[in-house]
């Protein structure tokens, strides 16, 4: 098992939602933690329009075909990383906290809303909407991979800048200005508080802090997209519980993918 710290002063993991209102889920996503290893790794992920297996129908980045499998686990860890050595976390809490920012949408509106303003404005966006963004504020997770030694090689190789040459972009966590502090290999992960899937026959009653978190994006026809209700154990451990590891199995095809730790899939005739 690979077990990767990950700190950041700010983050953001959006829910499906457009508006004035912009949630975000309460802690580090399984989908955003793969997103995060890929990139680590080096792997690309995007499937961007006129790129062979883009259906062209889509206006948006789609995800790349024949990814790496592997399973992987979130959870947050009881402790603090400096300089590579492991110190106790002195904090009341060790969850981020969901911080709110206020913002306003200008936009040209549909129809004849606001057109008392548009003169005034000289051509410029009149409409004009109060907007609210969620995000989170002192973020600490640990993202547990095994079942992928090739992948986990990578993050291993990613991590010392060996793929900075070829890498697009940097590594963020759901915005592009929420950069990580630190990211670190760990020896052993443990005390964390996995996150576990809530399963109907669990039996457990209501859980502190239940979310529900993203597993697995589909670009091309969200309804397929995969999520599920979690909450964090009520008792730190090492090592993963078995509700808290989640298969990541990305759609594959023919297509070469560079990189990619896994054969790629071949159709059946």
């Amino acid at each position: 098992m690979l077990a990767l710290y990950v700190e950041a002063p700010f983050a953001v993991f959006r829910t499906f939602t457009a508006g004035w209102y912009r949630p975000t889920a309460t802690f580090l996503t399984p989908s955003a933690a793969y997103g995060l290893v890929l990139n680590v790794a080096g792997i690309e992920s995007r499937l961007r329009e006129g790129e062979a297996g883009h259906d062209g129908k889509t206006p948006a980045t789609l995800t790349r075909a024949g990814l790496p499998c592997v399973e992987l686990a979130v959870g947050v860890p009881e402790f603090l990383v400096r300089r590579g050595r492991v110190v106790p976390c002195e904090e009341d809490s060790v969850f981020p906290r969901v911080q709110t920012a206020f913002q306003q949408l200008h936009n040209y509106p549909v129809g004849a809303s606001g057109a008392e303003r548009a003169e005034s404005t000289k051509g410029n966006k009149y409409n004009i909407t109060p907007v609210r963004r969620e995000y989170l504020s002192g973020l600490r997770a640990v993202i547990a991979l095994r079942g992928n030694d090739e992948l986990a090689d990578r993050v291993r190789r990613g991590l010392a800048g060996e793929f900075n040459s070829a890498r697009y972009g940097i590594p963020f966590l759901g915005d592009n200005a929420f950069l990580p502090d630190r990211m670190e290999l760990l020896d052993a992960p443990g005390p964390v508080r996995w996150f576990e899937r809530i399963t109907a026959d669990a039996g457990v009653g209501v859980r502190e802090r239940t979310a529900r978190l993203t597993v697995l994006i589909d670009r091309a026809n969200l309804s397929r997209t995969t999520t599920a209700l979690f909450a964090p154990q009520p008792h730190a451990s090492v090592d993963p519980p078995a509700l808290a590891w989640n298969s990541i199995n990305p759609p594959g095809d023919d297509a070469p993918v560079e990189h990619a730790g896994r054969p790629n899939r071949k159709k059946k005739a």
